[in-house]
């Protein structure tokens, strides 16, 4: 439903002249970031070795959102982004068994920013957002080929050992984002922007589920870190 959600932010562009000292009355559009993930809590060391590349530490999100003035240099807006990261492992005293691991996050919600003009065009901003939304991990394990005879060997009485087994655990977060960004219009009418910040993210760790039923014991993931992102923004 919150990916569904994403789809109805619109770009807002304004139609009326700038305002004194910022370059848009209005803005919005597209942005792809960065989350740093730390894994350490899920101690995958201890399980099946994972190859971990730099950007298996990251989730890629991606969204659009935009704001509109509304007093002096204060801007009210709204975003939302959608993101996952999946790593690979293989399990090393048998080699027909692959495993993977992916965490997925979508969240929604309103910020609050300053807009600032130190130095000609260029803009700084200072902000916080707070979004809500879901993170899920989906964990499968098979043996190397999703086949319809595996999903079936695993669902009957094949042994201890099934071929195909997949879990997807989720859980509600809250996400409150402080950040700075710094903007550079190259038109009246286009710019971008580059923002850094931190996901201060909150979240249940007994409040897990796994098709809407609840999973027994604790598990916490590194979510809160930091963020970074660009944006194409549209304003006037």
């Amino acid at each position: 439903m919150l990916k569904k959600n994403l789809l109805v932010f619109p770009l807002l562009i304004a139609l009326s002249t700038n305002v004194t000292g910022q370059a848009y009355k209005a803005y919005g559009g597209y942005m792809v970031g960065l989350w740093s993930i730390n894994w350490t809590s899920l101690n995958l060391q201890s399980k099946p070795e994972y190859g971990m590349g730099k950007f298996e530490k990251a989730i890629f999100l991606n969204g659009g959102g935009g704001a509109v003035n509304v007093y002096d240099r204060i801007y009210i807006g709204g975003a939302g982004f959608t993101g996952n990261v999946q790593i690979n492992g293989a399990d090393t005293t048998n080699s027909t068994v692959n495993r993977t691991l992916s965490l997925s996050s979508t969240m929604v919600g309103p910020y609050l920013e300053s807009n600032y003009r130190p130095y000609g065009n260029l803009e700084l901003n200072l902000g916080v957002g707070m979004y809500f939304g879901e993170t899920s991990l989906n964990v499968i394990k098979d043996s190397g080929t999703k086949s319809w005879s595996n999903i079936w060997n695993s669902f009957g009485d094949g042994g201890s050992d099934p071929s195909y087994v997949t879990n997807k655990i989720s859980t509600t977060i809250t996400v409150v984002n402080p950040y700075l960004s710094l903007r550079y219009p190259l038109t009246p009418w286009f710019g971008f922007d580059l923002s850094l910040g931190y996901f201060l993210t909150f979240y249940d760790p007994n409040g897990w589920e796994a098709n809407k039923s609840p999973v027994a014991d604790k598990q916490e993931v590194g979510l809160s870190n930091t963020f970074f992102k660009i944006s194409f923004i549209f304003g006037g």
